[in-house]
């Protein structure tokens, strides 16, 4: 029997129906996946095939004052692969495509990077997805392999940290660690300053994991660092330490520091130690050795300090330079239990002023120093920048040592008349020297000049604020009487012909580490200026426990060379006029 009309339409109404229900899902699951939701799966999907890339900002070089490279950043290469994808592929030969073996292609790469095949077939073959194949590569290899447009092969720019003059200013400089990370020196110090911002890129890859071509996005620009401009003269900075390593292995010296500045700047032509470090190679040297002695060691100044002690009884008017003392060899301190000594035994002396600074006398300066007060005098020892670190913000900086006048014992109330029971580094001593030098005028020292980005724009570092010290008339006073040592006593080999000198001479005991001092270990030293009527340099040196002679006399060779130079480069004119000549002895 045939089923009725009305069943069968029924039947084909039902199947319809269920037709359009089960269309109407797929309906909507595709409006869902390509209006709802078509954002959030592009982005995955993008996601998925997008590769994001840093692009490492170059770090600033760091220059000389005359413009001369002391640090700079060259881009080196790195060429990677995934091994999973590596196969037989066309590679760009003089224009042309050129299907090579995988062999053969590991022999062009080891012909480029100079690596042999060997190592470059083990770092294509196996499943690592990162396989690190040829580093360091220069600009023109990185050029050639590039060029051969292999599909598998990915480059890593690595920025590689350099110093061309090698061991140069080493010390000064500082260095950088893994990823340019700054470790010391001015590299730490200016980090700010040389350090960029690093941009971002993305590319597409394929399936099969290749970089699609064209599809390379920046995402963030990078910025390079900015260079900085150091004070330091590099060909004299070069000079100096040529000199000081062969001091030093005349002398066999623990070290040997030697300090330049420009007498009206107070800029630092030249911070040169030795032992010194090579940045490029800082395991080389002992982890001792890698920082600046300049700015960071310590020690007991000594006889230097006599020039402060008297400029506070010339600003006092308790002294003037003729003004006649006895000296005797030794002084002992009522109720101390110790007694003060010359460096050498002789009876009563009839020095002046002038004389005992020649001499160096400690019973003669401990007189001076009687006719002012502990707090005038601690003033005094403040203004000329001692206890204070220098401003210029090298790292780990030393502020040296000088404890607060109310708390000074009858004991230290004479021994920091001639600078024990005091610490200073060489450069807080080299800027006592730049105040007596200019007119009594003290600019703390500068290192760092300027800061320039990559459009020509300049951040000039200011120089301190001048402070004067004492007056002109003091400092005028107290450079004729700095000027007998090289022309009436053991400076004379020092003289430079043409010029007047002024200067100071140090002997001061190594203090230990549990108090007392080390026997037969001395720091000598000598802080000089010329031309004494008008001084437009200084020279600081700091010799650091030499074993062959152990007396300031050993720095008069080094201190003519350097200042001889330091005249020499900068083209400053002989004395033609001379100080006032004070008498020594009466």
């Amino acid at each position: 029997m045939q089923p009725k009309l009305g069943s069968r339409r029924r039947r084909l109404m039902l199947l319809m129906g269920g037709i359009l229900a089960v269309s109407l899902v797929f309906l909507g699951r595709l409006i869902d996946i390509q209006v709802v939701q078509a954002d959030a799966l592009n982005a995955e999907a993008e996601g998925k095939r997008s590769v994001p890339i840093t692009i490492t900002a170059k770090r600033g070089s760091i220059l000389d004052r005359n413009g001369n490279v002391l640090a700079e950043t060259v881009q080196r290469y790195r060429l990677v692969v995934d091994q999973t994808l590596v196969t037989d592929a066309s590679v760009t030969i003089d224009g042309s495509y050129e299907k090579e073996t995988v062999d053969e292609i590991a022999q062009r790469i080891a012909d480029i990077s100079e690596i042999e095949k060997a190592k470059v077939l083990a770092s294509l073959e196996g499943t690592s997805r990162y396989s690190i194949v040829a580093e360091e590569l220069t600009v023109d290899q990185f050029d050639q392999l590039r060029a051969l447009e292999i599909s598998w092969v990915q480059f890593e720019s690595v920025p590689h940290r350099t110093y061309p003059s090698g061991a140069v200013a080493g010390n000064v400089l500082g260095f950088v660690g893994s990823e340019e990370n700054a470790q010391a020196g001015v590299e730490l110090m200016e980090d700010s300053c040389l350090s960029g911002t690093d941009g971002e890129e993305t590319y597409e890859r394929s399936a099969t994991g290749v970089r699609i071509p064209g599809t390379t996005v920046t995402e963030q620009q990078v910025e390079d660092g900015q260079n900085v401009t150091l004070t330091i003269d590099r060909d004299l900075q070069w000079y100096v330490q040529q000199k000081i390593t062969d001091q030093q292995e005349i002398l066999g010296s623990q070290w040997i520091a030697v300090t330049v500045l420009n007498a009206k700047t107070g800029d630092i032509l030249a911070a040169a130690e030795t032992p010194s470090v090579d940045p490029n190679d800082v395991s080389a040297s002992k982890e001792q050795d890698r920082g600046s002695r300049i700015f960071q060691s310590t020690y007991e100044p000594g006889s230097p300090i006599k020039s402060i002690t008297m400029a506070a009884a010339l600003e006092a008017g308790t002294v003037t330079p003729d003004e006649q003392f006895q000296a005797p060899g030794s002084v002992e301190i009522e109720g101390t239990g110790h007694t003060i000594k010359d460096a050498w035994d002789h009876g009563v002396l009839n020095l002046t002023s002038t004389g005992i600074l020649m001499k160096s006398s400690n019973t003669g300066i401990i007189q001076v120093g009687d006719t002012v007060d502990d707090s005038t005098r601690y003033k005094y020892l403040k203004a000329f920048g001692l206890g204070s670190a220098t401003g210029i913000g090298f790292p780990a900086e030393s502020a040296g040592i000088l404890s607060d006048s109310s708390t000074w014992d009858k004991l230290t109330h004479y021994t920091t008349m001639f600078g024990q029971g005091i610490a200073t580094t060489p450069i807080q001593m080299a800027s006592v020297y730049q105040a007596i030098a200019n007119d009594g005028v003290r600019i703390a020292p500068r290192l760092v000049a300027s800061c320039t980005d990559s459009d020509g724009n300049v951040t000039e570092n200011p120089q301190a604020e001048p402070t004067r010290v004492i007056s002109s008339e003091t400092s005028t006073k107290l450079r004729a009487m700095l000027e007998p040592l090289f022309t009436e006593y053991t400076g004379k080999t020092a003289q430079i012909a043409g010029y007047n000198i002024a200067g100071k001479t140090g002997t001061s005991q190594i203090a230990g580490t549990n108090g007392g001092y080390l026997s037969d270990q001395y720091v000598t030293s000598l802080f000089g200026m010329a031309p004494a009527e008008d001084p437009q340099y200084v020279v600081g040196i700091t010799i650091f426990n030499p074993i062959a002679d152990k007396t300031s006399a050993n720095t008069m060779s080094l201190f003519h060379d350097v200042m001889s130079q330091v005249l020499i480069t900068n083209n400053v004119a002989p004395s033609t006029s001379n100080l006032t000549q004070y008498p020594t002895t009466w």
